[in-house]
């Protein structure tokens, strides 16, 4: 999504951009026993702040998304940054959590489903397919799921919509929940929190979630 000219230049005009990364970039090789290998990386997960200029967070958003919506949710972030760098300290937290709260009760999760926090958060939809668990490597994808093989097909692959779908609801609303109530925080104290409790990549877990999938067989 970085590489597309036209994010590039959206998030270049609008923004002084930076590049963390997190953790090493997980490697998986599969031996078939027969001589063949496979090797691989593993898909992780990526977050956007949108910070002021002394590098607290305004605004996060979480997860991989189509190129339109990730360009198109980065515009009240970046207006209320405007808003925001012209007002005192204590205003400017003031304001930033009426912005999250009032962003949290437009996000209102429907009594059907669980809600963040109470530890029954269901499957993210789009995650389960990006960031498939090794077992399912060797597994032949379904047709009707084929892996997009140009930019334009991937802007419009089914899980990568349902993800940006998941992203702009259940994990937003964790996020605008948090700073509705948060003092000032910089990135470096948030990320914690969001890769464990709302992208669900403990990035204090060495297998990042899999090891279930790695031991299940040896532990029975």
């Amino acid at each position: 999504m970085f590489s597309r000219e036209d994010v590039a230049s959206f998030v270049s005009r609008n923004f002084e951009p930076a590049w963390e990364m997190v953790r090493p970039v997980p490697i998986v090789r599969i031996d078939f026993g027969n001589g063949t290998t496979a090797t691989r990386t593993l898909h992780g997960n990526v977050a956007s702040y949108v910070c002021d200029a002394a590098g607290h967070v305004i605004d996060i958003l979480p997860g991989i998304y189509t190129p339109t919506a990730y360009t198109s949710a980065l515009e009240q972030p970046r207006a209320l940054a405007e808003t925001l760098s012209a007002m005192e300290a204590q205003p400017c937290l003031t304001r930033l959590r009426e912005y999250h709260r009032a962003a949290a009760q437009r996000l209102l999760v429907p009594a059907a489903q669980p809600r963040p926090g109470n530890g029954l958060m269901p499957l993210d939809p789009g995650k389960k397919t990006i960031e498939r668990p090794v077992e399912l490597f060797a597994v032949r994808p379904a047709a009707s799921n084929r892996r997009p093989r140009t930019a334009a097909e991937l802007a419009n692959w089914q899980p990568l919509v349902a993800d940006t779908q998941l992203n702009e609801t259940q994990r937003r609303r964790q996020i605008h929940e948090r700073f509705a109530l948060a003092e000032r925080q910089r990135p470096e104290q948030i990320k914690p929190w969001l890769y464990r409790d709302v992208l669900h990549a403990d990035l204090a877990d060495p297998y990042l979630g899999l090891g279930d999938d790695f031991f299940a067989d040896i532990e029975r």
